[in-house]
């Protein structure tokens, strides 16, 4: 008998797969897996393409693996060349951003630990949400893009729209 497996009861294991060539730019596997303790994140960038703002996080340390292709990793202001078999450590409060080369796709997997307690919102897309971005943090690969800059402002209010609405959720309930 196949078990579903629940956070109090969990399976002994559990196995998806992904065609890792067809991976939209972040695909976040923690439900399909139903993790836990462990924030995984499947990075598949098209050639010439990156993060378009840096981000980092209250408590997340994460581990970047390059699993195929090369690239760019820009860490508090210092650029980092990224080829298979690189493993890069970024400590939480640091900012970072990834970017294809130019002529290759890059294909990467970032681990990180979780903290108890996360996610901290019950419907949220990834298993640890201390993440910060950092929307004025333009990468230098599009540094002088003034159509990423405005994309970066749109990204900035839906964000602030989002957390004003769960705030006022929130606050709804709690004076039920």
């Amino acid at each position: 008998m196949n078990q579903e497996p629940t956070r109090d009861s969990p399976s002994p294991f559990t196995q998806v797969h992904f065609d890792f060539d067809r991976l939209p730019y972040l695909t976040s596997p923690w439900q399909k897996l139903n993790l836990h303790g462990v924030a995984l994140g499947l990075i598949h960038l098209p050639p010439n393409e990156g993060y378009t703002f840096t981000h980092s996080h209250a408590e997340q340390e994460e581990v970047y693996i390059v699993v195929e292709g090369k690239g760019l990793m820009i860490v508090d202001g210092e650029l980092l060349k990224l080829e298979r078999g690189d493993i890069v450590r970024v400590a939480p409060t640091a900012k970072r951003a990834l970017k294809a080369s130019e002529d290759n796709s890059l294909f990467a997997i970032c681990a990180g630990g979780v903290a108890a307690g996360y996610p901290k919102q019950p419907s949220s897309r990834y298993l640890i949400d201390d993440g910060i971005p950092h929307y004025n943090d333009i990468p230098p690969w599009y540094q002088d893009n003034p159509e990423i800059a405005q994309r970066n402002a749109q990204l900035q209010a839906r964000m602030l729209r989002a957390q004003a609405k769960r705030a006022k959720l929130e606050a709804d309930t709690n004076s039920v």
